[in-house]
């Protein structure tokens, strides 16, 4: 049978679907053992692995082939920068939320904490993001 351009964007298409709903699925597992059965991170630690290096995988192969953060809604600079730093600062704000919903706040301070870690952690991984990209654009369009 030959290579046809069709059959390979269908069987692309297909793979792509099969790995969305493994990635949302596995979260949802995650999510579903940590909050409803009360397991611990550590009972569930081999499935957050598996899912965590399936994350990374997908987040440095993006960046290492040019695909922007925001993919695929095209956005200037000056967006995709407020895209950089607002998108950080909902991951805090839903850090710090999602604590309070199920009360898991001592006080205030760790409050503040669970928001600065959730804040710092997802703006580190979108610098990295434009480092790469940065790097990526300066090799292929120099």
């Amino acid at each position: 049978m030959k290579n046809d351009e069709r059959v390979n964007i269908d069987v692309n298409a297909a793979k792509s679907i099969g790995y969305t709903i493994f990635w949302f699925g596995i979260f949802v597992l995650l999510l579903y053992r940590w909050f409803y059965l009360n397991e611990t991170f550590m009972s569930t630690l081999d499935i957050f692995v598996v899912w965590i290096i399936a994350s990374l995988a997908q987040f440095f192969i993006l960046a290492a082939k040019g695909v922007p953060v925001a993919y695929p809604v095209s956005m200037n600079k000056k967006e995709q920068l407020y895209f950089v730093f607002l998108v950080p600062l909902f991951s805090g704000f839903a850090t710090a939320v999602i604590l309070l919903f199920f009360k898991q706040v001592r006080d205030f301070g760790h409050l503040s904490n669970a928001f600065g870690k959730g804040y710092l952690c997802t703006l580190f991984i979108y610098i990295l993001y434009k480092t790469i990209l940065y790097f990526w654009e300066k090799r292929y369009t120099e």
